[in-house]
């Protein structure tokens, strides 16, 4: 509990996010649900008084890594985590709050412990949509997350 609290407090104030106004809301224990806010702001509002598509690209970014990360932690091992790629389709012009859920299933766990004990390493996509708060979708975007046990070099060959 102590350690999802930390987590969460670190990323509401580290600036790329705070200042955009995305608010990470909630860590599920196990890590692998992040509900996510993004607000509508003066700090991230456009011309046309929606929400930056910069900004709604940012809200995707950091969690599916950081999630991954954590999940393996709890399992004690260090890998290497990144996004290696992300595509976004922006839907509808954002403007209220967006909310986004990201979800690791337990499916996706055990493929990527069994890729990486036979290859050292694993690629996963992940969809996720950015809602407003009338149940509308914004945005959606899939990120590729990549994944690497560094322990396992002679299988990447690296």
């Amino acid at each position: 509990m102590f350690r999802r609290r930390i987590l969460r407090f670190v990323l509401n104030i580290f600036p790329p996010l705070f200042f955009n106004r995305i608010v990470l809301k909630k860590v599920s224990e196990d890590y692998t649900e992040f509900k996510v806010i993004l607000r509508n702001s003066m700090l991230n509002m456009n011309f046309h008084k929606t929400i930056f598509g910069g900004t709604i690209f940012s809200a995707f970014d950091p969690y599916f890594p950081t999630m991954y990360y954590n999940i393996f932690h709890q399992k004690d091992r260090k890998l290497e985590i990144w996004l290696k790629s992300a595509n976004i389709k922006y839907k509808r012009p954002a403007t209220t709050d967006l909310h986004l859920t990201f979800t690791i299933t337990p499916t996706d766990i055990i493929e990527a412990e069994n890729a990486l004990n036979k290859v050292g390493k694993f690629e996963k996509w992940h969809s996720v949509q950015a809602i407003n708060t009338k149940g509308v979708v914004c945005a959606e975007a899939e990120m590729l997350v990549y994944l690497r046990d560094n322990k396992i070099k002679s299988k990447i060959g690296f």
